[in-house]
C-alpha cells in the first residue's frame, strides 16, 4: 500500500500536478519540496537546512511528495522513509513546452509560488532560468533514475515509471 510517496523527473514532467492528484485519491497530504527549498528572494535552503526541514516532514507516516533534490538530501533524508518513487520520465519534446507555457502565464499573472517568490517573464530569458535549465537539465533525469532503480540500497522502493502524458492519467485513474 503506497502511503509515503516521492514523485520526481525533469522540470515540466507534472510533478507537482501528479502528486496533488496522488495525494487527493488517496488522501494523503501533499507537500512541494520547492517550498522547502526556497526562501524569500530566490535563496536557496542549502543542503543542511533542507535536510532539516525534509527530516521533519517524513516523520510522519502518510505523504506524497513531488521534487527531485536528489543531490541535496532526497536520497539520504526522504528516499528511506519512501515507500515508492513515481517517475515522470517524459520526453523533452513534452516537457519543455510546458515549462515555457507555465513560465508566461506564471509571468503575466504574477503568480506567487514559494516564499513569495514570483516568476517573470523578464527573468525567463536570463540564461539560468527555468526554461534554460529544462532544456539542458532533461537528459541528467534519464541517466539519474535509470541507474537507481536497481540500487540494492533502494531496494525497498515500488518504482512507477511513467513514460508519456496517457500513461500517467491511465495509472492515477486507477488509484482510489
Amino acid at each position: 500500500m503506497m502511503q509515503r510517496i516521492v514523485v520526481v523527473g525533469p522540470p515540466g514532467s507534472g510533478k507537482t500536478t501528479v502528486a496533488r492528484e496522488i495525494a487527493a485519491r488517496l488522501e494523503l497530504p501533499h507537500i512541494e519540496l520547492d517550498s522547502v527549498w526556497w526562501g524569500p528572494n530566490w535563496t536557496e535552503a542549502g543542503a543542511e537546512i533542507f535536510s532539516e526541514r525534509a527530516g521533519k516532514i517524513v516523520t510522519d507516516d502518510k505523504w506524497v511528495l513531488d521534487g527531485n533534490y536528489f543531490s541535496v538530501g532526497a536520497r539520504d533524508v526522504i528516499w528511506p522513509r519512501a515507500d515508492t518513487i513515481v517517475w515522470l520520465d517524459l520526453a523533452r519534446w513534452v516537457t519543455v513546452p510546458r515549462v515555457v507555457k507555465r513560465t508566461v502565464i506564471r509571468g503575466i499573472r504574477r503568480t506567487e509560488l514559494w516564499s513569495g517568490n514570483r516568476e517573470s517573464l523578464k527573468l525567463a530569458l536570463r540564461p539560468d532560468s527555468i526554461v534554460w535549465f529544462a532544456w539542458r537539465a532533461h537528459p541528467k533525469y534519464n541517466k539519474r533514475y535509470e541507474g537507481l532503480v536497481d540500487d540494492p540500497d533502494l531496494a525497498h522502493l515500488t518504482w512507477v515509471r511513467l513514460r508519456d502524458p496517457r500513461d500517467v492519467r491511465r495509472w492515477v485513474s486507477t488509484l482510489s
